[in-house]
């Protein structure tokens, strides 16, 4: 495709997430300038999926795809992170904590594994484990853990609009408090979204579709199946506490395979999330306004204590906000990048978490620019590889896989 034609053809994003804002930032450093993003926030507020993640950068995978779009996320948020207060990304590394000797000889296994994919990682001792994040690895039950080097910490938000100041200094417009209504199609064709209170027709010769849990609403709207399953999952931060820095991180991330738990700090605060709980499915809907939901006692409770109890400085540190966030899963764990099968016009880039988004951005990028230059065969994320499948099986699948977000990712 020459640069003429990149330029003159308008691409129309839904959703300026973190996902959107990287699909923009891509397309405008490969010099396509007409890109529209569009969002029904304020430019400020981020009720999506993006201003709850945790901003956990783990690379090494169980799934090469993954590994590829989280390496390339890694490179991305290095480029615009800077030194000081504004930095957005802290590689501080990961520790897999293992308390047993099975997940101790799973992680030399996951040495060799990290060799393969281009992943430095190493085991070390409990002491060492400990001396690197006394607050976080339980020093009675560590046997050793996995280190990679090269993993650490965003802050979503703050990355998300580096993203985007980026893009727009480029040339990408960014619309806020204009949400979209519906897709536009004329016979297998979409051109466009209805949007803004007047439900203004906007045209486009393609629309991406990055709109995180409400993906499947819209596109439902224009008949065309999204093969994602939404899932509620808790996280609890402490109080704020003495003697740290806010914008300062100086501890790895930390994971506790055999539990289900990870762990961080946040400036002043420590944050954990666990997946040892039962799936909880959220079907979105128009008028569900965010991602956070109301945290009930009864489906998280039990499974925030138990790895609270498992984490050193939970367990005398003063609890601070606890939240039930949602995000989008599919039945293979990997995101939806690509073209919506049998629409013309219409990409999608959905279920990606702020670990691959950059990876995601430039992966769609790449493919709509037809550059060639692609960081995964399009045939693993294609978002029609489900459609001999039935809504039930996606809905079963996707759920069945929740706890294995945890190995995958």
């Amino acid at each position: 495709m020459s640069g003429e034609r990149r330029s003159s053809d308008r691409i129309l994003i839904v959703g300026a997430g973190v996902v959107g804002a990287s699909i923009a930032y891509h397309l405008t450093r490969l010099g396509h300038d007409n890109v529209v993003v569009l969002d029904a926030r304020d430019r400020t507020q981020f009720p999506g999926s993006t201003g709850l993640a945790p901003g956990f950068i783990g690379r090494l995978s169980a799934s090469p795809e993954l590994t590829a779009l989280a390496r390339d996320s890694v490179a991305t948020y290095r480029a615009l992170s800077r030194d000081g207060t504004d930095e957005v990304f802290w590689q501080v590394g990961c520790l897999e904590v293992a308390t047993t000797e099975a997940r101790l000889e799973q992680a030399h296994r996951d040495v060799e594994h990290g060799r393969r994919l281009g992943v430095e990682a190493r085991v070390l001792g409990p002491a060492e484990a400990v001396a690197l994040a006394p607050a976080l690895v339980d020093a009675d039950r560590v046997r050793g853990a996995l280190f990679v080097p090269g993993d650490g910490a965003a802050d979503p938000v703050l990355l998300t609009q580096r993203l985007g100041a980026a893009a727009e200094r480029a040339g990408a417009r960014f619309l806020f408090g204009t949400p979209v209504t519906a897709l536009e199609r004329e016979g297998d064709r979409v051109t466009g979204v209805r949007a803004g209170g007047e439900a203004e027709l906007l045209r486009a010769d393609r629309v991406v579709l990055a709109t995180g849990i409400w993906g499947p609403v819209l596109a439902g709207r224009a008949g065309i199946r999204l093969p994602m399953v939404a899932v509620q999952h808790p996280y609890l931060y402490t109080g704020e506490l003495p003697g740290l820095d806010d914008t300062f991180i100086d501890a790895p991330i930390v994971r506790y395979p055999d539990h289900c738990v990870y762990t961080r700090r946040h400036g002043r605060r420590f944050g954990l999330g666990s997946y040892a709980h039962s799936p909880l499915p959220l079907r979105p809907s128009v008028d569900l306004v965010s991602a956070e939901r109301p945290f009930r006692e009864a489906d998280f409770g039990a499974a925030l204590s138990d790895a609270a109890s498992l984490v050193p400085v939970f367990r005398t540190a003063p609890r601070g906000r606890r939240l039930n966030g949602v995000f989008a899963l599919t039945p293979d764990e990997l995101p939806l990048v690509g073209p919506a099968p049998g629409v013309d016009g219409l990409w999608f880039a959905e279920a990606s978490w702020v670990t691959h988004a950059g990876g995601v951005g430039r992966q769609l990028a790449n493919m709509l620019l037809e550059t060639g230059e692609l960081l995964v065969d399009p045939a693993w994320l294609a978002p029609g590889r489900f459609a001999s499948r039935s809504d039930r099986w996606i809905h079963e699948t996707a759920l069945a896989h929740y706890q294995g977000i945890y190995e995958t990712h």
